[in-house]
Parts: C-alpha cells; structure tokens; sequence
C-alpha cells in the first residue's frame, strides 16, 4: 500500500517513469537541512559524473526553504527525486520510504549534515560492486575516524563506541560501526529484508537481519564530522534509555539464529502470486 503521508514532487513527469535504470540510488533524509543540502547536492552530482545515477532526498516536515528549492533543483536536473511527508516519524522511517522508492541495484545512504565526503558514496559503490551486499562506512574502524571538536560532541562519541564496541563483541559480523547512516546495499538484499523499527535503531536492525539472512557484509573506512550548518537530530538520552531494550532484543535474536532457534524474516508473497 502506499505511504499516504509521503508524496513526490515528481509523479506527474512521464519522463521520469521511463528515464533508464540508474546504476545507483543515493538516499539523504533530511529535515530543515537546506543550507547542508545546497552544498552536499552539487558535490554527489559532481562525484557520480559520469555515473548512471538518481538522487532521493526524503525530506520530513522541513520548513526551511527546503522544499521550494529541491522543486527548483528537480526542475533542472530529472536525477534528483524529492519525496516529501508531512510529519517527522523518525530516520528508519525516511530511509526505508527512500529505499523503497529507489530504482537502482546498488542503494546508497548517507546523512544529508555534511557529516561525511560526499566520495565516500562512490567508495561505498564500488565497494558493493566489489562483491558485498552490504557496505557500512565505519567510522570506528581502525583507520577511521571520529571528529569531536566540542565536549557535547566528545560524548557522542564515547557513548557511539562504547554502544558499538558491545554490539560487534556480540553480533561479531566484521562490522565496528552498526549505526552510522553511511551504507550501501544491494537492492536483491533490500528486498528481502523486513525492518520494523523507524528510529536511528533501524540503521542496527538493518545490520542484524542481513547477517540473519546470510549476507556478506563488510565495511570502509570514514572520517565524521561535525555538521557544518544547523541543529543536530539526535536525541542521545532518548535513544539510549527509550529504544536500547529493543537493541538488546536485537542481539538476542542474532544469537538465537546462530543456535538455528529463529529463521529469516520473509516478506509476504505479492497477492495472486503462485509458489515455485
């Protein structure tokens, strides 16, 4: 069924119904991030030249500018795809909206804060066509890195490590950095993948259930940075003491599969669809 509360810009441009497949989709959620965008858009445009791309900005109840100005960019460039709702439902929600919609075989994800290069999206591609079906940009990986220019920062950071220091111990799938929105996915993984959260969690969930379902998975490393304009997102007391029990839940469930007692979610059979 389709998510009634989110709509595109685009629906109505015939063109783009038949526009050719994409090599990769590259998905930014984002909310009241304009001045980031402004400047994150035109560097992917120049870092995937050459590349058979489409850009999905999944934009949640901005009010900022940046709805006007993303119809102005769609207007001069058919790569870039504004699907827009109306309520703020988390980042889990947006990137699954985004993947979804997404036409490519390879999907990419980043945070639209400037947190990240925009060439990490084309290490991450070529990455996933290097053989995994799912790509994490690590920034806990030994030759990543971390920025923390301010003491508020700095304790991002240590609760980031410490949280996935437990994670990697326990779900040991050559992964140190399960919740960065830093990814690429193959779309026949993306598929059969069925996520139910729609906080930041999603981002671990994501990862448990690709190894769940036997995926190769590996990971590169990334610099951090702190954002360069605006507010941050992130509400670390919440995510910490409101949705870490379900991340324990999460790791049960990856342990209890190693011991062959929980089986791979499938999605449902599209209706009328017979067995093979």
């Amino acid at each position: 069924m389709a998510d009634t509360a989110s709509r595109s810009l685009v629906t109505a441009d015939p063109s783009r119904q038949t526009a050719p497949r994409p090599a990769v989709s590259v998905v930014l959620p984002t909310h009241n991030e304009l001045a980031n965008l402004k400047v994150l858009v035109p560097e992917l445009t120049a870092v995937l030249a050459g590349e058979p791309f489409e850009l999905l900005i999944v934009d949640d109840a901005s009010d900022d500018g940046s709805r006007a100005w993303l119809a102005e960019v769609q207007q001069r460039d058919a790569r870039v795809r504004a699907l827009l709702g109306d309520s703020l439902r988390g980042i889990g929600d947006a990137l699954r909206r985004g993947y979804d919609a997404s036409r490519a075989e390879i999907i990419v994800s980043l945070d639209a804060d400037l947190s990240f290069d925009a060439e990490v999206a084309r290490q991450l591609l070529d990455a996933a066509r290097g053989g995994l079906d799912l790509v994490i940009g690590s920034r806990h990986h030994a030759r990543g890195r971390y920025e923390a220019p301010t003491p508020e920062i700095a304790r991002k950071r240590l609760v980031s490590a410490s949280a996935n220091w437990v994670l990697r111990s326990l779900v040991p799938v050559g992964v140190s950095d399960f919740s960065v929105d830093c990814r690429a996915i193959r779309r026949e993984l993306w598929q059969e993948l069925v996520l139910r959260e729609r906080t930041n969690i999603w981002l671990i969930e994501m990862v448990v259930e690709a190894a769940i379902h036997g995926a190769r998975i590996g990971e590169i490393p990334v610099t951090f940075r702190d954002r360069r304009f605006g507010d941050s997102k992130l509400r670390l007391g919440r995510e910490v003491f409101v949705t870490g029990w379900r991340v324990v839940g999460m790791i049960g469930r990856f342990l209890a599969a190693r011991l062959g007692l929980a089986s791979p979610r499938r999605r449902p059979e599209p209706a009328g669809s017979l067995p093979e």
